[in-house]
């Protein structure tokens, strides 16, 4: 079995559920997406031997898991149902909240503090973890966004925000999920 020389900085960052995308500002996620793209049979090759799918979408790869049992199903959708929550507020927000969509911390906390929608919906995403004021809010789901490769800074001295191509693994699922229910409608 061939191993490619990014295999072990690939696994790193799709193992930790971090997405690499084609639009990333990050010069070596950049590199590390480009080299995927070019060498998809062979890297998909090598970690289907370590019990790994390698999966890609429209500009972006993530790994999956090759059989997974129960409990890490039901993560998967716990962790779902959190993006459900947070697409419903990203595109309450503001609709064009999309790859390649910029956007300001300090907008989208005003825009929450004056919009009556965006208060109801901020207020359910974090409860659990206790996240209260609107700044607070605003931050854990920069963070999230981050964390998963979904958006990234390109302005620290004004925290303005591109969302990556990876964002639309997000909004295929949830396409999926609506078709599927349209498709259970009955006549």
């Amino acid at each position: 079995m061939f191993m490619r020389n990014n295999t072990q900085r690939i696994y790193e960052r799709l193992s930790r559920g971090e997405f690499l995308s084609d639009d990333s500002i990050d010069p070596v996620v950049r590199h590390l997406y480009e080299d995927l793209e070019e060498n998809t049979d062979d890297y998909a090759d090598y970690f289907k031997e370590i019990g790994i799918r390698l999966e890609s979408g429209n500009g972006y790869f993530y790994f999956s898991r090759i059989g997974e049992g129960k409990q890490a199903i039901e993560q998967k959708l716990d962790s779902f149902a959190k993006w459900l929550d947070y697409l419903d507020f990203l595109k309450c927000y503001n609709q064009s909240f999309t790859a390649g969509f910029q956007f300001r911390k300090s907008n989208m906390i005003e825009q929450v503090s004056i919009d009556v929608e965006l208060k109801e919906k901020a207020g359910h995403l974090f409860r659990k973890y206790g996240a209260g004021s609107y700044l607070e809010i605003v931050n854990k789901l920069i963070q999230e966004m981050q964390n998963m490769g979904f958006a990234e800074c390109v302005n620290e001295q004004d925290e303005t925000y591109k969302v990556t191509s990876a964002f639309r693994y997000a909004e295929e699922l949830v396409d999926m999920i609506q078709i599927a229910n349209e498709d259970e409608l009955p006549e």
